[in-house]
């Protein structure tokens, strides 16, 4: 890192989410005019959310874009049409013409907001909480939400741009961890350094979200459809927001990756006695009414506004001549082939399963590539009622509570008998959840299966769970295991797989 200014962006807009705030339509307004009001705060950090929906960020390439193609989530042969940016970001083709620019985009875009988020943070500090509608408490979650938006860029510009703790990178360094604002220079740290400082940014946030999300803001109501008008819609909707239960559950995902399984253990804990008991973040099958992401379950997602824009680009079945679709690479095989039941039609084989993920998530296009189509990002299905079309349509999902009970899993399968039973439980839990029935063959194989065979059956459910979700190549980056491709291959582990370059954007400044 040499020299790098980040500066303060601050689009101003208007979301149907928080219609509450009325601003002048103006280009520009000064820093003290825009910290002097806690609609100001607002303001800024719902810039902060918008910012992130761009497509080189959460609304396409930090999801079910480029770190999918990364994951070998896609089969790019059996899509024709498909842009040939993530082509070669399947192929690790860190030079490749069209993709190298992209990551330079991403970093750039991913500091910038990491720069909105400094600002804020640095302003809250010392605010008058009068100044916020709901005083003190409001300050809090400004302020904490403001941390924790820090900790989860950076921590996925690490999980990017450096090694995973598995492989042992030592005193490399890396990237920097930006705190400061205006930051002209950001010195790199080492994969741990980073770590250290993601995992205090979480702690300290979840003190100050608190202060909001106490025990009574969730519950069994939804927390992306929860009704309101004016200033409340901003208070209210805390599942597009990063919450306390959002920040717990990355704080666990991080010492799950930075190997301190106790403490991510502890964590999970936490967020699964709580949904236990108020039943929040239930795994539920809504397809039904238009729910398409089955988002009941996400405690944290952001609302993209052009979700559905950035989808038909890489979405067209117009005619023969113009087709193009991401096809879930051999999800026949990769995915479901274990659960899968096969029987003859007049269109040739038909392929049924239990999974609610094989039924909604991707479709059989019954072609000569023999293909399956992601459909996680379609529009919602017909009849789905005004305000489960709003958020099915909008949102991409960042944190689910199934991945808190994979966390647990994970670390449980290995602590003798009695934590491989508990982890045999959570991971039937969710496969029972998603529609498999017990006769189903995954479901009998857990029942038998040893620590390292289980870990196979829970990698696989993380597939199912996170297809188009941006999280299968850190799956394989943190345990530091190949990747598998097509016609039963794999991409060998490797730093080079795993360890993005830093743009020329970064390192020749």
């Amino acid at each position: 890192m040499r020299n790098k200014l980040l500066y303060l962006v601050l689009p101003f807009f208007m979301l149907s989410c928080n219609e509450w705030l009325n601003v002048e339509p103006e280009d520009e307004i000064s820093e003290e005019k825009l910290f002097s009001t806690g609609t100001g705060f607002r303001h800024a950090l719902n810039g902060v959310y918008f910012t992130m929906e761009s497509r080189n960020l959460y609304g396409k390439h930090l999801t079910w874009g480029i770190v999918d193609a990364l994951g070998q989530v896609y089969d790019y042969k059996k899509a024709p049409g498909v842009n040939e940016m993530e082509y070669g970001a399947a192929k690790y083709a860190w030079d490749y013409y069209e993709f190298k620019p992209v990551l330079s985009s991403i970093w750039t875009e991913a500091y910038n907001v990491v720069a909105n988020c400094n600002n804020i943070i640095q302003q809250i500090e010392y605010a008058d909480p009068e100044i916020f509608a709901w005083r003190e408490n409001e300050k809090a979650m400004i302020w904490g939400e403001a941390l924790a938006l820090r900790a989860f860029i950076q921590f996925d510009m690490l999980r990017l741009f450096a090694p995973a703790p598995s492989t042992n990178p030592g005193d490399r360094k890396f990237i920097p961890y930006v705190n400061t604002y205006p930051s002209y220079i950001s010195n790199p740290k080492t994969v741990n350094e980073c770590l250290e400082l993601i995992a205090k940014d979480l702690i300290d946030a979840k003190q100050l979200l608190w202060k909001y999300d106490s025990a009574g803001s969730f519950s069994r109501s939804n927390n992306f459809e929860l009704a309101g008008s004016g200033e409340k819609i901003f208070l209210i909707r805390r599942g597009f927001h990063l919450n306390y239960w959002a920040a717990t559950a990355l704080l666990a995902r991080v010492y799950l990756y930075a190997q301190k399984e106790d403490e991510a253990l502890e964590q999970a804990k936490e967020v699964m006695n709580f949904a236990s008991q108020k039943g929040a973040f239930s795994l539920a099958d809504r397809f039904y009414y238009g729910d398409r992401k089955c988002y009941s379950d996400v405690i944290f997602g952001l609302h993209v506004i052009d979700l559905l824009d950035y989808n038909k680009d890489i979405m067209s079945m117009e005619n023969e001549n113009n087709v193009k679709y991401l096809a879930v690479l051999e999800a026949d095989k990769n995915y479901f082939g274990e659960d899968l039941e096969i029987s003859k039609g007049d269109n040739g084989t038909i392929m049924t399963s239990n999974d609610y993920r094989f039924k909604y998530w991707i479709e059989d296009m019954n072609n000569e590539h023999y293909s399956y189509r992601l459909t996680k990002y379609d529009a919602s299905t017909s009849g789905a009622t005004a305000g489960v079309m709003e958020v099915s349509d909008h949102i991409v999902p960042f944190i689910r509570m199934s991945e808190v009970y994979y966390i647990a899993a994970e670390i449980l399968c290995k602590r003798g008998a009695e934590g491989l039973t508990k982890a045999k439980s959570y991971l039937s839990y969710i496969k029972g959840r998603r529609g498999l029935k017990k006769t189903d063959m995954t479901l009998q194989k857990i029942e038998n299966a040893q620590p390292d065979e289980f870990m196979d059956l829970l990698i696989n459910d993380m597939r199912r769970e996170w297809i188009g979700e941006g999280q299968t190549y850190f799956i394989y980056k943190r345990l530091n295991k190949n990747i598998p491709n097509a016609n039963g291959g794999s991409v060998l582990a490797s730093e080079n797989v795993f360890v993005v370059p830093l743009p020329d954007v970064e390192t020749n400044l």
